[in-house]
């Protein structure tokens, strides 16, 4: 990958930044926001529509997650719920203004604590409590948008204004390029976004950032190309898969690095809508990925087959999942909606489970 990745004079070191102690976090009991959600009213897309919309798990969903004890976890802007195999529940964390989180990422790190990154600040449940870190910890920024728990068992936040690794009660700070340049067809830029972070199989890290997409060996950083991904900004996800390659969600389609070469997937198999956003492996090596508004592809590695709303599918996915029975969930507007290998069910909050 040397060939291809422009190496940063930056050596990713920890130990000349300043680092922060979280022992001051917020504790919220779990029992004082624990909320069925069959006793609150229907969560909707539209506010205004008086028309059921399905009773749906919330209007928008934008994060699935099943955690060890296989319980599932669903994360968007009506904030974090819970499916635990016998009712779903609402946690109705607010902020200071009376205002609940839009939920961004979900991860669970190896003592079974589920780390959820929200627009106002980061939150680790425990079971008993939802502890809020915040600046004041020693995040980056209150606005995060994503957490990963790495293969050693480290934590590592991306935010709007930079990444940080979470060590015990300690938030180090992580050093990365602002960008230059304002891309002005995004809703939300700044300078120092980092979007998110992944872990491929050999353990390497990848931050996609305002500024670029960049790798981490455990030694140093480097910056993947430019002109092999398209313009700064350009890349939207990463995925290693399990032979090792690695996959680029970009405006332009679906890019394949392997042995050293770039290659454009989707450009090269003629399909018309290019701009790719959530990936995903399943247990058999297909990849899944969402390409502009149309709906879904599963490549298995010589053909694609498309899934749309006229499969039953809902509008506009934002995440794709495998759950540990090897069912695909696909989340975003309109609720959840799980294929069972044979078609899509719409998941609602009285299920099917």
């Amino acid at each position: 990958m040397n060939t291809r990745m422009k190496q940063l004079s930056l050596i990713f070191s920890f130990t000349f930044l300043l680092t922060h102690d979280a022992s001051a976090a917020t504790k919220i009991p779990v029992k004082d926001v624990s909320l069925f959600a069959k006793s609150l009213p229907e969560f909707k897309e539209d506010p205004w529509n008086r028309e059921s919309e399905g009773n749906q798990i919330s209007g928008v969903v934008r994060v699935f997650f099943q955690d060890s004890r296989e319980h599932f976890w669903f994360g968007g802007e009506r904030g974090l719920q819970r499916y635990d195999g016998t009712a779903l529940v609402v946690y109705d964390i607010r902020d200071e203004f009376d205002k609940g989180h839009t939920v961004k990422a979900i991860a669970e790190d190896r003592d079974g604590n589920i780390w959820v990154a929200a627009t106002n600040g980061l939150f680790k449940y425990d079971g008993t409590y939802f502890t809020r870190f915040s600046v004041e910890d020693g995040l980056n920024s209150n606005d995060v948008w994503d957490v990963l728990v790495d293969s050693s068992g480290s934590i590592w936040v991306a935010t709007f204004d930079g990444a940080c690794r979470i060590d015990g009660d300690t938030f180090t700070p992580i050093s990365l390029p602002a960008a230059t340049e304002r891309d002005y067809t995004k809703g939300v830029w700044g300078p120092n976004v980092v979007w998110s972070i992944t872990e491929d199989r050999a353990g390497k890290l990848w931050f996609i950032a305002e500024s670029g997409v960049y790798m981490y060996d455990t030694e140093t950083l480097s910056e993947v190309s430019a002109t092999e991904l398209g313009p700064l900004g350009n890349v939207s996800g990463v995925l290693g898969d399990k032979n090792g390659r690695i996959w680029f969600a970009t405006r332009d389609g679906l890019v394949l690095f392997d042995e050293g070469t770039f290659t454009n997937i989707t450009q090269r198999e003629g399909l018309g809508d290019t701009g790719v956003g959530a990936l995903c492996e399943d247990s058999s090596g297909n990849i899944w990925f969402t390409a502009g508004n149309s709906g879904v592809y599963r490549y298995d590695g010589s053909s694609f087959t498309k899934f749309s709303t006229e499969d039953g599918l809902g509008a506009l996915v934002y995440c794709i999942a495998e759950d540990s029975e090897e069912r695909m969930w696909f989340v975003g507007r309109r609720g959840a909606y799980r294929y069972d290998q044979q078609s899509f069910v719409n998941i609602t909050r009285d299920g099917p489970w």
